[in-house]
């Protein structure tokens, strides 16, 4: 039996009778499964995702971009699989929602963990009337525009951290990864979005920092209207982008930087920068005032901590 065959079935029927293999029982629970006895059981607090309620939180504009809205029990990588759809469609107007992945990426090939039906783990394809040279910003936009859902949806202290992290009371709740498909115009991108609700109990047992989670303010939040008014949102924003670039959306993302005018360091494969965050520029690149000049990061293998 694999863990596709079991997540599928609880899916459909809430449970599923295992062969004893005790080997599946412990990647089941490390997944938030319950195991009672030979049984895996969908446990009673988690809610699957509706699409139904998703699509009835769609805007007219958004609901009229979105070709395909996919719901899968279980997926290694929801970014992966639209890559690779990629490769002989367009994907501009399809999203993917898994309830739990197994082989989940972020930034610099790291591991992200999506606990079954405590999290949201999609991926959107989008299509940008723009050159890819154009596009460093985009991971900018999109935290904003989850950070903003959060806060619209009643989440405090929402805040950022570049490039593309989103935290709660200075711990990371969603991370963003944004993949190129192509370069040519229109430049198709895919935009994995993660975000922990409910997931931090389990998250705990499997990473070294602490995390933020968004059921610890809103317990009852649905996942799927929060993720109608995220699709809603990275639509907006990335039409907005199209027509305006950053420069439309640097003041709004200022405004909830974490390390804005705060003592940083920055670490990157040509070496290590101790100063003071200015912010960042138009074009996205974060600033740092390292009291002889000021410096601009512009993506690669950086990592922005306090100083």
């Amino acid at each position: 039996m694999t863990l596709e065959k079991v997540f599928a079935a609880l899916v459909n029927e809430g449970r599923i009778e295992l062969t004893g293999d005790s080997v599946l029982a412990k990647d089941l629970r490390f997944h938030g499964i319950e195991i009672v006895g030979d049984e895996a059981r969908l446990p009673k607090d988690v809610r699957l995702l509706e699409p139904k309620k998703i699509l009835e939180r769609l805007r007219p504009e958004a609901s009229e971009w979105l070709s395909s809205l996919r719901l899968l029990a279980h997926v290694e990588s929801t970014n992966q699989c639209l890559m690779k759809m990629a490769e002989h469609a367009p994907i501009d107007g399809r999203v993917l929602i898994a309830e739990v992945q197994t082989g989940g990426r972020g930034r610099r090939g790291r591991t992200w963990i999506s606990p079954f039906g405590r999290n949201i783990a999609m991926s959107i394809g989008m299509g940008l009337a723009c050159p890819s040279s154009g596009i460093g910003a985009v991971s900018l936009v999109i935290g904003l525009a989850i950070a903003e859902v959060l806060r619209t949806v009643g989440v405090r202290n929402v805040e950022l951290k570049w490039p593309n992290d989103v935290l709660i009371e200075g711990q990371k709740v969603s991370g963003i990864l944004i993949e190129l498909t192509n370069h040519s115009r229109p430049v198709e991108i895919v935009i994995g979005v993660g975000i922990n609700i409910g997931a931090r109990g389990l998250l705990m047992k499997g990473v070294e920092h602490e995390v933020a989670d968004v059921a610890d303010q809103i317990p009852d939040l649905s996942r799927s209207v929060l993720a109608g008014e995220i699709i809603n949102l990275v639509h907006l924003y990335c039409r907005e982008f199209e027509r305006f670039g950053f420069r439309a959306f640097r003041d709004r993302w200022l405004d909830l930087h974490a390390y804005q005018d705060r003592r940083v360091v920055a670490v990157s494969g040509s070496g290590t920068i101790h100063g003071i965050c200015r912010g960042i520029s138009l074009s996205g690149a974060l600033l740092i005032d390292d009291g002889e000049e000021l410096i601009e990061l512009i993506g690669g293998e950086i990592t922005i901590r306090k100083g």
